[in-house]
């Protein structure tokens, strides 16, 4: 896995970052119209950046857990659909990671939908199929006056669970594998924050720091019903966590 390096303006007090997932595009439940606007909040502010982290297309086929014949649009027209709503906010992606959805395409006929995405919006550069790892810089530091950098880690995620916990549980083990600041999941359809904290030693100083982490899980953009209701699963909360992240000093705050 490589580094995907991102700087950003220093004049930026603050950057948000909006993990986009599980919006399903093609499903008679997507509520595309939230998307819509979503779009708009991302535009009327420059220092709004997204996650493409999977499964924003239904991509239902004959021997897909999902069905083919109930989907409102086809595989085809749902790309089409969702590369012309990322058109205006293409240079303000950070990354575009494959969800199980498109895999369905890749592993039939070797198309990779995502990587079709971002090539049709010039990053083709940043199409990742399984994980991401960004380092992202802006601003100063007012201690040094370095630039204030973060790191986050970004994979679509797996498994299952009705309850919160496990969610969680599925976010936080990828902090035993992978260092960063943000973990990033999506997935389960549900939307949670947790913050832990890791201690690490100091040798320059000679002491203990106690560095805080984040994990995300970010939620789908579907109204309740279909495979939800056949699963007996519970409702969730639509839409995007916003994560922001702070010059200064290193501050990570998200919003559920």
């Amino acid at each position: 896995m490589d580094i995907i390096e991102v700087t950003l303006p220093e004049c930026f007090d603050t950057v948000e970052i909006l993990p986009l997932s599980d919006l399903h595009v093609g499903d008679k439940n997507a509520d595309l119209k939230m998307f819509e606007r979503f779009i708009q909040y991302v535009l009327a502010a420059p220092n709004r950046y997204l996650v493409y982290n999977g499964d924003n297309i239904d991509n239902a086929t004959r021997s897909s857990v999902g069905d083919v014949y109930s989907a409102v649009m086809s595989p085809h027209e749902q790309k089409k659909w969702l590369q012309k709503q990322l058109e205006p906010v293409a240079d303000r992606i950070l990354v575009f990671v494959e969800g199980n959805h498109s895999r369905r395409t890749t592993k039939d006929v070797d198309v990779h939908i995502v990587e079709d995405i971002a090539d049709h919006l010039g990053r083709a550069d940043l199409y990742r199929q399984d994980e991401a790892y960004i380092k992202l810089k802006f601003g100063r530091r007012k201690s040094s006056g370095s630039q204030m950098c973060y790191t986050i880690y970004v994979t679509h995620g797996a498994g299952g669970g009705k309850r919160p916990g496990s969610a969680v549980n599925n976010v936080e083990l990828l902090g035993l594998g992978t260092d960063a600041d943000i973990y990033i999941i999506g997935h389960v359809h549900k939307k949670l924050v947790y913050k832990s904290a890791i201690r690490k030693p100091d040798l320059r100083n000679n002491n203990i720091l106690t560095e805080e982490r984040l994990f995300v899980v970010s939620s789908s953009w579907l109204d309740f019903g279909g495979y939800g209701a056949q699963k007996m699963l519970t409702p969730g909360a639509k839409g995007p966590v916003p994560i922001t992240l702070y010059s200064g000093e290193k501050k990570i705050e998200a919003t559920v």
